[in-house]
Formats: C-alpha cells, sequence, structure tokens
C-alpha cells in the first residue's frame, strides 16, 4: 500500500511517458543484452531455500523469516538503483544484521535496470552493477532475499498485464542473471498488483480486469519457473491473496491493521488454501501514532504471526525516509507525511523503541 499513489504517478510519468503517442504495436525490445555488463558471480553459499512441511528449510533446518522491507535511507524508490551509496547500503546491512534481522525484501523497477522502450532490452550498466554489489553485499551477511520483480510497473503506455515482449524479456534476463545466486529465498512477482483490480477503490485504480491480472500472474510464474529451479515464487498481494495460490509456492499477503485482525485474516487465507503464508509486509508510522505505540503494534503482530505458526514476517520498513530524499525535483524537499515514518530506525539511523524489544527476543 506504499508508496502513495500520488508518489507513483509521479515516478511513472517520468520513467514511461514516451517522447510521442505510442501505436498499438509494441516496441523491438530484442536487442542485444550483452554490453559491457560483466557476468554475475554468485555468492559461495551451497544451498537454496526450499520448502519442508510448510516451512522454510536450508540445509534441512528451519528458516523463520525474521525480516524488514529494504530501502536505504537516503535512496528510497526511484533512487534505490540509480543513486544508493555503497557504502552507506554496507553500513546498514550491518546495523539490520546486529539486530538479528534474517531477510531483505528488495525492489527491482525495470526502468531503472534498462534502457527499454525503445532501446531494446540493454541493461544500464551502473544499475545492475550496483544491484550486483547490494546482494553480494547482503548475502555475505548472511540474509537472504525475497526479489520483487514489476515493482512500479508501466499501465499505461505498454501496460504490463498485456504481457508486452519487452517486458518478458527483461523478466527473463533479471532472472537468468541471478538464478544460481542462493541468497536468494523467492522471486517476488509482483507487488500489490490486486489493487489494479479494484482491492482498494479508493485508489481511484482496479483499472484491469481480475482475470486478465491473475492470468498474467499465472503467466508470469511459468516464464520464472521455465528459467529457474532452484529459488521459490510468490507474490506480495494486500487483501486478496488467497487468489495466488495456484501460481505460487507460499502466500505472501500485506497488513496494516492490528493484531486481532491478522488473527482473522490468516484464517480466511488458511481457509482458502493449505499453502505456507508470510506476513510480507506490515508496519505502523510515527507520523501518526508515538514510537511507543508503533512499538506495542509490530511488539503484538509478529508474536501473533508466530503463534500463528506463519513462516515468518518483514516490517515495513526498516528506516524513516529524509524529506529531501523522497522527492522529485524541482518540488524539493518532499511535504511530510506518513510515508517518511514507517522505518523502525530513524533516518540519521536512531533506534525507535522497538529496536530495543526486538534486540531482547
Amino acid at each position: 500500500m506504499r508508496p502513495s499513489v500520488f508518489i507513483i504517478a509521479l515516478l511513472l510519468l517520468i520513467a514511461c511517458t514516451p517522447a510521442v503517442t505510442p501505436t498499438s504495436s509494441l516496441p523491438d525490445c530484442t536487442g542485444d543484452t550483452s554490453q559491457a555488463l560483466a557476468a554475475y558471480s554468485p555468492s559461495t553459499r551451497n544451498t537454496f531455500v526450499t520448502l519442508r512441511e510448510g516451512r522454510f528449510a536450508v540445509d534441512d533446518q528451519p528458516l523463520n523469516v525474521r525480516g524488514v522491507n529494504y530501502y536505504p535511507a537516503r535512496s528510497p524508490w526511484r533512487r534505490f538503483l540509480t543513486q544508493s551509496d555503497l557504502s552507506e547500503v554496507e553500513r546498514e546491512l550491518t546495523l539490520l544484521r546486529v539486530a538479528e534481522f534474517n531477510t531483505l525484501r528488495l525492489f527491482l523497477w525495470n526502468a531503472a535496470l534498462f534502457q527499454c522502450p525503445p532501446a531494446g532490452v540493454t541493461p544500464k550498466v551502473d544499475a545492475f552493477t550496483r544491484l550486483d554489489t547490494i546482494i553480494q553485499a547482503a548475502a555475505s551477511q548472511g540474509f537472504y532475499l525475497i526479489m520483487t520483480l514489476n515493482d512500479l510497473p508501466d499501465l499505461d503506455v505498454f501496460p504490463l498485464y498485456t504481457n508486452p515482449v519487452h517486458v518478458q524479456a527483461q523478466t527473463r534476463f533479471i532472472v537468468e542473471r541471478y538464478q544460481a545466486e542462493p541468497a536468494i529465498l523467492a522471486w517476488d512477482l509482483r507487488n500489490e498488483g490486486d489493487i489494479d483490480y479494484g482491492s482498494i477503490a479508493s485508489f481511484g485504480q482496479g483499472r484491469f480486469n481480475r482475470d486478465v491480472v491473475l492470468n498474467w500472474l499465472r503467466d508470469n510464474s511459468a516464464l520464472v519457473r521455465s528459467l529457474d529451479s532452484n529459488h521459490l515464487i510468490t507474490a506480495g498481494w494486500l487483501h486478496y491473496s488467497h487468489d495466488t495460490a495456484p501460481y505460487v509456492d507460499f502466500i505472501s499477503f500485506h497488513h496494516w491493521e492490528d493484531a486481532e485482525r491478522l488473527r482473522q485474516r490468516t484464517a480466511e487465507i488458511r481457509s482458502q488454501t493449505e499453502k505456507p503464508i508470510l506476513l510480507q509486509e506490515f508496519g505502523y508510522s510515527t507520523f501518526q501514532r508515538t514510537p511507543e505505540e508503533q512499538a506495542r503494534l509490530i511488539r503484538e503482530v509478529v508474536e501473533a504471526s508466530e503463534a500463528l505458526n506463519l513462516t515468518g514476517w518483514l516490517i515495513w520498513a526498516a528506516f524513516d525516509f529524509p524529506l529531501d530524499a523522497t522527492c522529485i525535483p524541482p518540488a524539493c524537499p518532499s511535504a511530510d507525511n506518513a510515508e517518511h515514518h514507517f522505518g523502525i530506525w530513524q533516518s540519521d539511523y536512531t533506534p525507535k523503541p522497538i529496536v530495543e524489544w526486538l534486540l531482547n527476543r
């Protein structure tokens, strides 16, 4: 349910508006992808994450996900793959590891990674090199990664759900590049795709038919499975999480309410599917609540998710975002709002009260 619709709209306008009115034909995005990009070197781990008896496992040992949705404090959203300071990323990963988190969810935005359209599926070397380095840095510190594909996609010019040829080729490039990386726990095929078929009417979205979105999910899942037999597949839906069950290895759902509602929602999902369930996104902004109230709500949801035997949980988000890190020039700094204050650390890395509780569990 984040970033805000206003931010998403601005990002897509900048990234995806063509210089000319598009025709009904798709661009030719089947060009050479070799460029000067070096091959990716996987980390030295030997074992991929699997599912055993409804739980994540590594070397037959259970893996209980304890994670965060991660953007660098000063490089959220569109800046993540284009401007991240890698020394700051290293510092942040160390902070997260000391707090005993073991899983990060990362977000891949194709417009930042590829020069297409109209140049073909040509990787942006700087962006992929930055992503390589972040993955390798996370792997070296023992993190597992949920890699979210198709975040902030084009829904207007070449809509994602029409399965444009160039988007399929971009997906193929990403998945094949990282298919041998054991630190990747799963491919997450789309962030909150159910919003696109109306799970939140107040967002003014729901422009696509439910069957169109789910048929896309079916086809994209099949594509990823055909390319990569090493990694699990999921899709992080906001409300209609059970809709994804035929196409994923485990259910991922997002939750912004309290622990009692979490218990109700888990029961609802389990009435629809027997697949394992991950609480992939939840959190509370200290723009609207006190840090102490944030701590209480996170604590109650974590305890409830563990009592419900979910496969784990990931907090949104690791860090608050400074107002000058989220703005789009010349409209800088951003107006302050709840989106900037979901972190469990402030943007200067001062911990909020929930961090102490997590450290002492």
